[in-house]
């Protein structure tokens, strides 16, 4: 690949700096690099910015670049890879010092493709859908307001299985079951499986399991017993919505993928186990 579309943390001073080197090595290499055109609001890329030959995304920042990068620009269906100016990352696997020789591999088309399961999530109030968004670590229900746990009902296909009073619940991908997934207590997943994990945040109860589910099942979260009960329901952590009493949310598998760039087979091991190290 050639043409090359970079996404800097506009956040962090360092990340446009670098940005400016990665583009320099690109193009004495013979590639394209170019930037967005202008970034919206809360550092969100326009996917109608990224011209029609561009082959490969590269986020400079952390996960949290990525993950944003990818949800923006999941439609037009590019491969992602990020390099990594934070702390030790799941998905920007590039660090700093291995710029060149990653930048090498991916203008020698040497590069692994991995494709990452989405989930879908619509809210529904009064049988009426009124939000739906994409994630792809986590969708997450938590309490808000002056409640510090909420009731809600968990439903498989439309299937009674149990009734929580905790402080939220965690739906994540394989990709996300490192993130609040693991804080909450729930399994480490393959990036490359194709599952859904439910995870309850702080249960009230003397048992506290994860629940692992196939991917092509639906899960209903309903907000129950309290009237003036109000919660939130996160995307990936960022886009969030106001939920009230009664209120259900819907998650199902995407039917869009996020397809990232790996370096080699075996690096999410590799990054895992320097995690469990730490």
């Amino acid at each position: 690949m050639k043409n090359f579309y970079l996404i800097p943390n506009t956040d962090k001073p360092e990340a446009m700096r670098f940005s400016h080197l990665v583009k320099k090595y690109i193009d004495e290499h013979g590639g394209n690099a170019v930037f967005p055109e202008h970034r919206l609001l809360n550092g969100h890329t326009d996917a109608d910015d990224v011209p029609a030959d561009i082959e490969c995304l590269i986020t400079l920042g952390g996960d949290g670049t990525i993950i944003q990068a990818a949800r923006d620009l999941v439609r037009l269906g590019l491969p992602i890879i990020g390099i990594n100016l934070g702390t030790l990352g799941f998905m920007a696997e590039v660090s700093t010092a291995q710029y060149e020789e990653a930048l090498d591999i991916l203008l020698e088309d040497r590069y692994f493709i991995d494709e990452r399961m989405m989930l879908r999530g619509r809210l529904y109030r009064n049988h009426e859908m009124i939000h739906e968004n994409l994630a792809l670590n986590d969708i997450t229900l938590h309490a808000s307001g002056d409640f510090r746990a909420i009731r809600y009902d968990l439903l498989v296909n439309d299937e009674y299985l149990n009734r929580y009073f905790a402080d939220g619940m965690v739906i994540s991908t394989p990709t996300g079951s490192t993130g609040y997934n693991l804080s909450a207590g729930g399994p480490i997943v393959m990036p490359s499986a194709e599952l859904i994990t439910a995870t309850s945040v702080n249960a009230h109860t003397m048992l506290q399991r994860s629940i692992v589910l196939p991917d092509d099942v639906k899960v209903t979260l309903k907000l129950v017993e309290r009237e003036n009960q109000t919660a939130n329901v996160y995307f990936d952590g960022s886009v969030f919505k106001n939920l009230r009493f009664g209120d259900e949310i819907v998650v199902e598998k995407a039917a869009q993928k996020v397809k990232f760039i790996k370096l080699a087979k075996d690096s999410f091991i590799e990054v895992l186990r320097t995690k469990l190290e730490n």
